[in-house]
């Protein structure tokens, strides 16, 4: 039967239950919640699989057999039976932009759609929709889906002539803007490149309507803000949309100026995820990282001790280059298919450094976003450094993407106790459509290399960047243990010793990604005194993993023992 959900908080009856689950007490009260009859992938390297969990108070009170277990049920407790589906703990992507959210919600999503007439189609009816002079954002379309050229403002014109449009591409690196647009901007044949950025142009010097990189943002600063109201909707939507995929936690990334809004939904009990937060823009600003961090910490005292990790200011992220659909990752070599190009760095390494050194002294790791091998070796290169210059933070640095890695450094990971983070379904939707091309086959070996980081004795962290990819874990897993295409192949897997296994995929989205929030502790694995984060899912998990893992669903996600989404087949 279905009883209220308990509150949080950490009474002495949790301790006396726990030790009971050790020795077998003859008496005990009552779990809230039991759940049993399935497989249990709990992430404990000590007890890595379980037939049945009891969960009182918003722990978990007991980990094991399905026999022992109904010594916990009793008249008001709420009995999950899984009939052979599976449960991991609660997944935490170690890298996403909850923000990319709200210029979707509010614009056109463009994401993984081909047809270029579609992308012109979708631009007009939203454009109708808003009315003149209303700006159309979002986007997220995919150039090399189709032939591989970038759009421009030729495309966009004859649609919106009367609408400022500003669209940025898959990557969240390329913007796509019309000629309304770049007139309000003051963009124009006279305007300089900015600093880490390119405005592609026509032989006559005009802009072609593509930014790349920080040159997005001489236009993406006249874009007008949402209400605040308008702002909150939509990222209560976001936040409903991760529970419903599993998610118990996230690593976001956004600005400063974002931490405010998560603290007043954490303090509301509107947070249905633990989130640890990196701030953009952070490195001149280290002492309003610092106040924010103070500030959160306070506002949430009270919500942190009853609910566990809610949430926390954690790190600083920096950007060392940018992406291969575009070249503008940096690389030490040139591209394959661009002989005269070889990316360029965004930061250089002495900026890198200098700003990881100040990080640090304000108690913050760092996290580098590097895609191109040589973006890699400047990221490793400054976190050395770093090290060097003065206290190192009591949690590890990080390195985003890694997409493509020289040998030599893959040993750097471990030596310099950086993690490596990275977005395994970017790699399978490169397949076949410019990871090799961009690279050619020596260095496509080395391309998301987690097997050879893994093998190098480095710890993965992974996370699905979106919404430049598909925020749904499973996919992600899909992608990290199975290395194919969605629809298919290559047989074997691409470059199959870069896979990982089941379990390695699932600790790098539970936790590895708790450890680098400090909160192993208390989440990431469903073990005996821990919060009850976790997942039943649809099925059983294919082993060894298959393409049937797309076919697996969320049938219930519960944070601290409540469901913050439970399909009606699971209630």
């Amino acid at each position: 039967m279905t009883s209220s959900l308990p509150g949080r908080a950490v009474l002495p009856a949790v301790v006396a239950a726990v030790a009971a689950a050790c020795t077998g007490p003859p008496e005990r009260e009552p779990a809230d919640l039991v759940v049993r009859g399935g497989v249990i992938h709990t992430v404990d390297a000590r007890n890595p699989i379980a037939e049945a969990l009891a969960v009182r108070d918003g722990r978990f009170v007991f980990v094991g057999g399905a026999r022992e277990v109904e010594r916990w049920v009793g008249e008001a407790t709420d009995v999950v039976e899984l009939d052979g589906r599976a449960v991991i703990p609660g997944l935490i992507d170690g890298h996403v932009h909850l923000e990319s959210g709200l210029s979707l919600i509010r614009g056109v999503d463009l994401t993984g759609i081909a047809d270029r007439d579609e992308w012109t189609r979708r631009i007009a009816a939203r454009a109708a929709e808003l009315g003149p002079g209303a700006w159309i954002v979002g986007g997220r379309w995919d150039h090399t889906l189709s032939g591989g050229e970038f759009p421009s403002l030729e495309e966009l014109d004859p649609v919106t002539p009367e609408n400022p449009v500003v669209l940025s591409d898959i990557d969240g690196h390329t913007t796509w803007a019309n000629s309304l647009a770049l007139e309000i901007a003051g963009v124009d044949g006279a305007t300089p490149d900015p600093p880490g950025g390119r405005i592609l142009r026509y032989a006559s010097g005009d802009p072609t309507g593509i930014l790349l990189e920080t040159a997005g943002g001489l236009v993406e600063e006249h874009v007008p803000p949402l209400s605040g109201d308008e702002e909150r909707e939509i990222m209560r939507q976001t936040f409903r949309a991760a529970a419903r995929l599993g998610l118990t936690g996230v690593h976001t990334m956004a600005g400063l100026e974002r931490i405010p809004a998560y603290v007043g939904f954490a303090a509301a009990g509107e947070l249905p995820l633990r989130v640890w937060y990196g701030a953009f823009g952070a490195e001149d600003r280290v002492d309003e990282l610092s106040a924010a961090r103070d500030d959160a910490r306070g506002a949430l005292a009270t919500v942190t001790a009853e609910r566990g990790p809610t949430f926390e200011v954690g790190y600083a992220k920096l950007v060392a280059d940018g992406v291969l659909s575009a070249r503008t990752a940096a690389l030490l070599a040139p591209y394959a298919d661009a002989p005269d190009e070889s990316g360029f760095m965004v930061t250089e390494l002495d900026d890198l450094a200098s700003a990881a050194v100040r990080i640090h002294e304000a108690g913050f790791p760092v996290a580098i976003h590097a895609i191109g091998d040589r973006a890699v070796r400047a990221s490793l290169d400054a976190l050395e450094h770093a090290a060097g210059r003065g206290p190192r933070p009591q949690l590890a640095d990080r390195i985003e993407h890694v997409e493509v890695l020289d040998p030599e450094d893959a040993p750097r990971f471990e030596e310099l106790g950086v993690l490596a983070s990275f977005n395994p379904h970017h790699c399978i939707t490169g397949i076949d459509v410019y990871n090799t091309d961009r690279l050619g086959e020596a260095r496509a070996a080395w391309s998301f290399a987690w097997g050879a980081v893994r093998d190098a004795g480095a710890t993965l962290v992974f996370g699905s960047d979106w919404a430049t990819a598909p925020l749904d874990p499973l996919r992600q897993l899909y992608a990290a243990t199975v290395r194919q295409k969605p629809a298919g192949g290559p047989p074997g897997g691409w470059y199959p010793g870069q896979r990982v296994s089941w379990r390695e995929a699932l600790t790098a989205y539970t936790l590895a990604p708790a450890a680098a929030a400090g909160w192993d502790g208390a989440i990431g694995s469903i073990e005996v005194g821990k919060w009850a984060d976790f997942v039943v899912l649809s099925g059983a998990i294919p082993d060894p993993p298959d393409p049937s893992i797309l076919d697996l669903r969320v049938d219930s996600t519960w944070l601290g023992g409540a469901p913050t989404y439970r399909a009606e087949s699971d209630r």
